[in-house]
């Protein structure tokens, strides 16, 4: 548990009859057997194509759709279906949030999702298994970045638009590992289950979302309940174009935080591996954009965002005075959240224009000058 609170709610269990239905839903057993599942559709098109790039992952399938149909045809068609639950303009504030958070949102992913993910030992196994987060960890950083800048660009996760196709090929991307991590002695099934499984995916739309908002409501940004249920919403639909059941996707705020309770002491084991990947991300970010933060400042903000049980289990403590910078940071922040409420809509709209522009250059520092040769085929 990342808080003594969250542990502490917890420990009190289901307090309604509606609890104890999600309760029971995301028990430790039920999870279990969702750590056997994976992603059907995906799987079957990355069994049958040559390992690539992300991008290059869709454009086969896409090729093989038009001459072959059968399973490349049907993971299309799955992707172009919009579920009759979705409403785009209803999650549209939510992607706005995410839009105007940008740059906070990173420093959350990056100093509390990721690491505290880490802590999750079976799912991190992964990372470890495919060496991919020791080797150039700053670069698949900024990868996530560029799925998470082009998932709230204008077209947002429309069919067809660049935030979707993004989505598409992440997916792909999961599948074509998993596929690599079958053949690979490295991996002990019995020991991890199946990597990148059900409940894996879950714990990551948890990470994007729960954890996000989460931590930048700790840094002082002020989100109300119609925002924050967009922003749930967005991710919902952002959960089921990534590969995971419907069943794992949560309906309300309050199912979510049962979820996460639930996920997390079932997953939670944290170990020397935990320590190393969460280190190597920190101090592979340092000194780099777009906070050009030295590292006991991103020690501090880890600390503070994951709480200190964690932290400890992760060996992660800091100086004072990198512990004094962040509370300051925080006051700065809450000042800014009141002030942006207060402004009206346009405004709003020009600033999440100009964050939305400041990250893709910010990217673009990153990724080189041509994003598609790491990660993704295209930039919003």
């Amino acid at each position: 548990m990342a808080t003594p609170q969250e542990l502490a709610r917890y420990q009190k269990g289901p307090q309604s009859p509606q609890e104890r239905v999600w309760w029971d839903r995301y028990s430790h057993e039920n999870l279990d057997k969702w750590r056997q599942i994976q992603d059907p559709l995906a799987d079957r098109c990355a069994a049958q194509i040559k390992f690539t790039r992300p991008s290059g992952l869709l454009d086969e399938v896409e090729r093989r759709a038009k001459e072959e149909g059968g399973d490349f045809q049907a993971f299309l068609d799955h992707c172009y279906t919009v579920p009759s639950w979705v409403d785009f303009e209803e999650m549209e504030l939510g992607r706005r949030m995410y839009r105007r958070n940008g740059a906070l949102q990173g420093l959350v992913l990056m100093c509390s999702s990721l690491v505290e993910g880490y802590a999750h030992n079976k799912p991190s196994q992964v990372l470890v298994a495919t060496g991919r987060l020791q080797k150039d960890v700053s670069r698949r950083i900024y990868e996530t970045g560029q799925m998470l800048h082009n998932i709230v660009g204008d077209d947002g996760l429309r069919p067809g638009g660049l935030g979707h196709r993004t989505i598409m090929e992440v997916r792909l991307l999961h599948a074509a590992v998993r596929q690599f991590l079958r053949k690979n002695p490295r991996w002990d099934v019995e020991k991890y289950d199946l990597p990148i499984n059900q409940e894996d995916m879950a714990g990551t739309i948890l990470e994007f979302d729960f954890m996000v908002v989460r931590g930048l409501k700790r840094l002082g940004v002020r989100i109300n309940r119609r925002e924050h249920e967009s922003m749930h919403y967005f991710w919902r639909y952002a959960g089921y174009l990534l590969g995971v059941d419907e069943a794992l996707l949560t309906t309300t705020l309050e199912e979510q935080e049962i979820m996460a309770l639930q996920l997390t002491s079932h997953l939670y084991d944290p170990t020397p591996d935990s320590e190393s990947l969460a280190k190597a991300l920190l101090k592979d970010m340092s000194g780099k954009a777009p906070f050009n933060l030295p590292y006991d400042v991103l020690l501090a903000f880890s600390r503070y965002l994951i709480g200190d049980t964690v932290a400890n289990d992760l060996n992660i403590y800091s100086s004072v005075p990198a512990s004094s910078a962040v509370h300051i940071v925080k006051t700065a922040i809450r000042a800014a959240s009141i002030s942006m409420r207060i402004l009206p809509d346009p405004a709003k709209r020009v600033l999440e224009g100009f964050n939305h522009n400041l990250g893709r250059r910010t990217l673009q520092a990153g990724l080189g000058e041509n994003p598609a040769r790491w990660g993704f085929k295209s930039l919003a």
